[in-house]
C-alpha cells in the first residue's frame, strides 16, 4: 500500500480514537466489570443468596394458583414467573401481564417463606425501571446503555462498536511490522515510547478478541434500534410485531377454553434435572389454566454456549423440546445469532472464560487510554475517574445493604458513580502536574477496594475465610480480588510515587553538581 494512503488510514485512525477514545475505554471498561456481573458480583451484592437457594418447584406451583385468584383473567395469558438467585431479581417474582394493553402487574415474594413483600402495577418498562438495583445491575445496564435508555442509549453503543471495528481495521493496515509488535515492550523508556509499545502490543495480540467484542457490541446495540425496524419495513410493510411473531421460537398456543390444572411444577423439576451445568432462570407460561397451554424454561450453561429455550405442554408438564433463542431463522445464521450475546459477555465454559474475557476487556479499554495519552498531555487527569467511580460502587453498595430498603438504591448508586467521576475530574485540575493526579485517583480507588472486604465482614457478619469455608464462593472470592486488586493499586501507585520522588531528587542533585561546575 503506497505511503499516502497509509497516512490517510493513520488520520483515520487518529480521529477516531480521538472523538470517541474516552467513551470507549468507559465502555470497554465497565465491560470488563460485567463480565463478572451476573452472577457473581450479583451473589456478593445480595447477601440473601449467597448460600444459594433451593427451589420447591411444588410451592411455586401452590404459590401462582393462590396468588392467580386475585389477579383478572386478562392478565392470565402471560405469565413470567423469575426464578430467585444470579440475574434479574434476587426474590422470587411472578409478572402477569395485559394481552391487549400490556399493563402488567409483578409480584415480589421471600424465598423463604414466599410471603409477598412487593407489589407493583403498570407498564412491563416502568417497573423495571423501579426495581430496586445493586452494583451488578448498575455496572451492566451502564455498558448496555450508558443509562440513557432505548433507542438514544443503545444506538450510541452500538455506533461505538462500530467506531471500535473501524480503528481495529485501521490500526492492522497502518502498523505493518505486526510480528515484531507481539514482543516490542519497552517499559523503561520514556513514557511516550512505553504508550506506544502498550498501545500496538495491546491491539495487536487482543486483535482478534477486539474484533468479536466490537461486531458483538455494535449488533447487540444497533438491533433492536435499526435491524429490526429495516427489516420489518423490508419484509412486513414496517410492521415489526409481524416480524417478531414471524421469527419468534416461543409461539403462543391457540387457546382451547377447556380448564386445565397447568403443571408448573413437574416442568420445572424437569428443566432443573435436565443437564446439572444448566441454570434455568425464566418460566414464561402462555394459556395459564387452559388444555392448551405452554410453558417455555429459559436456562443458561450447560452443553450449548448459547440460551437454551426448554418447551413443555402445560397441562400435563411433559417435555417437548429443546432449542435456541432464534432456532426459527434456521441453518447458519440462527446459530451465529445466538452466539451474539455469550461470546460478548464471556457467559461459557464458566469461570476461566469469564477471567480471559476480563483480561482482554481491560485490553480493550487500554487501546484507547493509550492511543489518547500518545495524544494528550493531561489525559492521566481525565481517564483514571471511571475506574475510580466503578471501586466507589462496592462499598456503597455494603452501605444500602447496611441502610436496608430505606433509600432508592438506584438513585444512591448513579449519585456516587457520577459524582465521583464529577468530583475526581474538576479535583484533577487543582493538583499541579497530571502525575499526582493520578497518583491520587489511583489511591482512593486503592482504598475504596480495601476497604470493601472488612465492610462486608462488618456489615453482613460474613467474613472472608467462612465465606469460602461454606461454599460461598462467588461472595468469598470477590472479596479476595477487591481486595488483592486494592492492595496491588496501591503497591503499584506507592512504587510510581517513589520513582518519582527518586527522579527529582537525582534532578536536583545534578542541578547543584552542574552549578558548582559552572562555579
Amino acid at each position: 500500500m503506497k505511503s499516502t494512503e497509509i497516512k490517510k488510514l493513520y488520520l483515520v485512525h487518529s480521529w477516531v480514537g480521538l472523538v470517541t477514545g474516552i467513551l470507549m475505554f468507559v465502555i470497554a471498561f465497565t465491560g470488563a466489570v460485567s463480565v463478572f456481573g451476573r452472577p457473581d458480583i450479583k451473589i456478593w451484592a445480595n447477601p440473601e443468596i449467597r448460600t444459594g437457594i433451593d427451589i420447591d418447584s411444588s410451592r411455586i406451583e401452590t404459590l401462582l394458583r393462590e396468588q392467580i385468584e386475585d389477579i383478572p383473567d386478562t392478565f392470565r395469558s402471560e405469565i413470567l414467573v423469575f426464578l430467585p438467585g444470579k440475574r434479574t431479581y434476587p426474590n422470587l417474582t411472578i409478572m402477569f401481564t395485559e394481552e391487549e394493553t400490556r399493563e402488567a402487574i409483578l409480584l415480589t415474594f421471600d424465598n423463604k417463606s414466599l410471603a409477598l413483600i412487593d407489589r407493583k402495577e403498570g407498564l412491563p418498562r416502568d417497573i423495571f425501571q423501579q426495581r430496586q438495583i445493586d452494583v451488578a445491575d448498575f455496572i451492566v445496564d451502564f455498558h448496555a446503555d450508558l443509562h440513557l435508555g432505548r433507542p438514544v442509549g443503545l444506538l450510541l453503543t452500538g455506533l461505538l462498536g462500530l467506531t471500535l471495528m473501524a480503528s481495529i481495521v485501521t490500526g492492522f493496515i497502518i502498523h505493518r511490522q505486526k510480528i515484531k509488535q507481539l514482543f516490542t515492550f519497552r517499559p523503561f523508556k520514556k513514557l511516550d515510547i512505553s504508550l506506544a509499545d502498550s498501545h500496538k502490543l495491546f491491539g495487536v495480540w487482543g486483535l482478534i478478541f477486539h474484533g468479536v467484542i466490537s461486531f458483538t457490541g455494535a449488533f447487540l446495540g444497533l438491533a433492536t434500534v435499526l435491524l429490526i425496524p429495516a427489516a420489518a419495513f423490508v419484509t412486513f410493510s414496517g410492521d415489526q410485531e409481524k416480524l417478531i411473531e414471524t421469527f419468534t421460537t416461543t409461539p403462543k398456543p391457540i387457546i382451547s377454553n377447556v380448564a386445565s390444572d397447568t403443571k408448573l411444577a413437574a416442568a420445572l423439576n424437569h428443566a432443573i434435572a435436565y443437564d446439572e451445568a444448566m441454570s434455568v432462570e425464566l418460566a414464561t407460561i402462555y394459556g395459564y389454566g387452559d388444555k392448551n397451554a405452554l410453558i417455555y424454561m429459559n436456562a443458561t450453561g450447560g452443553e450449548k454456549v448459547s440460551r437454551q429455550l426448554l418447551a413443555y405442554d402445560g397441562s400435563s408438564g411433559e417435555f417437548r423440546e429443546k432449542f435456541g433463542q432464534f432456532a426459527k431463522v434456521g441453518g447458519f445464521s440462527s446459530a451465529i445469532l445466538d452466539l451474539m450475546f455469550p461470546l460478548h459477555f464471556g457467559n461459557f465454559g464458566g469461570v476461566f472464560v469469564k477471567v480471559v474475557w476480563a483480561i482482554l476487556g481491560l485490553a480493550t479499554a487500554l487501546l484507547p487510554l493509550s492511543g489518547l495519552m500518545l495524544w494528550i498531555e493531561r489525559t492521566q487527569k481525565t481517564k483514571k475517574q471511571s475506574v475510580l467511580a466503578c471501586a466507589a460502587l462496592f462499598p456503597t453498595q455494603l452501605a444500602l445493604i447496611h441502610l436496608g430498603n430505606s433509600l432508592d438504591s438506584g438513585f444512591v448508586i448513579g449519585s456516587v458513580f457520577f459524582g465521583s467521576w464529577l468530583l475526581t475530574t474538576v479535583g484533577a485540575f487543582f493538583i499541579p502536574t497530571a502525575r499526582k493526579a493520578g497518583i491520587t485517583i489511583a489511591l482512593l480507588t486503592s482504598l475504596c477496594l480495601i476497604v470493601s472486604a472488612p465492610a462486608n465482614y462488618l456489615i453482613t457478619g460474613d467474613h472472608l475465610f467462612a465465606l469460602l469455608a461454606n461454599g460461598h464462593f462467588e461472595a468469598g472470592v470477590t472479596d479476595v480480588v477487591l481486595l488483592v486488586l486494592g492492595i496491588l493499586t496501591g503497591w503499584l501507585t506507592w512504587r510510581i510515587s517513589r520513582q518519582d520522588s527518586d527522579e527529582q531528587a537525582s534532578l536536583g542533585h545534578t542541578s547543584l553538581v552542574s552549578e558548582e561546575v559552572r562555579g
